[in-house]
């Protein structure tokens, strides 16, 4: 009877272990859309999709991907991840933040993990049916990066947006049903990267996962290097050089504004794009004589007045705040004309 009793112990001893060790650990990374606003967030789904996984939701609500990066690390250590999901960049398209500069900071988490023993899963950002904001600028680039690093991605963007209209709370974050879609799109990456060769030698290899089609698609998998974080927006040739001398920080939200408005309204079209190739050839000197002299710093505030304005207009007003300020613009014209017009009768 011992020795019976002392066998059914080891087996069970051995069957624990090897629940232990198959159980995976999956962190799933981001902002409130991961955390959960006004609804519950998609780790809970994907939690009882991947029964046999620990789900951990680090999601911290409105974090940007530039202090993404820093806590990145934290997370890493403290929970041991064998898989990472990575979600974040909606409130960098809030703030302002450059597509770049996004794509970069992810691409940086995904290889933080990598270099960790994790697999990371990079997501594209949600939708966002807020006027003046889009997402749609940011995606291309995290795709890009996804596929240069060789990193599992899922378009999750793709995966919601026909049925955005109906499965948010506020036009930014999604409802339960729409954090249940987010969640299978990420539980079949799960299932698919555990299932390939790829995810068991530990090697890189770029998955696309999206709700147009069920399968999968690997391209060759390149070297990777580590990316590093920009927190001036965008690497060596995407800081606002006079701007950012004239208010002393990257982060000024007159700042953050100018890049948004660049991103938005000049990079998005030939005539702007050169512009902006001719303001990074030729404005670094000038914010550094800026940077030197107070005087400078002053007055250039004051003539960016007007190109703030502007911007505020074109990227974050909207549009019957656009309507109002034309409307009100056309009858001080027309006014202005009368007046002068009025004045040449007498004279």
């Amino acid at each position: 009877m011992k020795i019976y009793t002392a066998v059914c112990a080891a087996l069970l001893c051995c069957a624990g272990t090897a629940a232990s060790v198959s159980a995976d650990t999956v962190v799933c990374f981001g902002d409130s859309i991961t955390a959960g606003y006004q609804a519950t967030g998609y780790p809970v789904y994907l939690q009882s999709m991947q029964s046999s996984s620990t789900i951990i939701n680090e999601g911290v609500g409105g974090e940007d991907t530039w202090h993404g990066v820093s806590r990145f690390t934290e997370v890493l250590a403290a929970r041991k991840p064998n898989y990472v999901v990575i979600m974040e960049g909606a409130n960098d398209v809030v703030e302002g933040l450059s597509p770049s500069s996004t794509s970069y900071n992810l691409a940086n988490m995904a290889q933080q993990a990598r270099d960790a023993g994790a697999v990371p899963i990079m997501s594209t950002i949600t939708p966002n049916s807020r006027p003046g904001y889009t997402p749609e600028n940011y995606n291309p680039g995290i795709i890009q990066a996804a596929a240069s690093g060789g990193f599992t991605l899922v378009d999750t963007y793709s995966r919601v947006v026909n049925d955005w209209s109906r499965i948010n709370v506020d036009g930014l974050h999604p409802t339960d049903a729409g954090s249940q879609m987010i969640a299978e799109g990420f539980s079949q990456a799960l299932s698919s990267v555990r299932s390939s060769p790829a995810a068991s030698s530990s090697s890189a290899s770029a998955t696309t996962e999206s709700s147009s089609s069920s399968s999968t698609t690997t391209p060759s998998a390149s070297t990777t290097t580590t990316t590093t974080a920009s927190s001036s927006g965008g690497g060596s040739k995407s800081g606002c050089f006079i701007a950012t001398a004239a208010y002393g920080s990257a982060l000024q939200p007159q700042v953050i504004l100018l890049k948004k408005f660049r991103d938005l309204r000049l990079l998005t079209n030939a005539p702007g794009q050169a512009f902006v190739e001719f303001y990074y050839k030729h404005s670094p000197p000038i914010a550094a004589f800026i940077t030197r002299h107070e005087p400078a710093r002053l007055a250039v505030r004051l003539a960016l007045l007007p190109l703030l304005a502007a911007a505020w207009l074109l990227v974050e007003a909207a549009l019957w705040q656009q309507a109002v300020l034309a409307a009100a613009g056309l009858l001080l014209t027309i006014a202005v004309w009368q007046r002068n017009k009025a004045r040449h009768r007498l004279i």
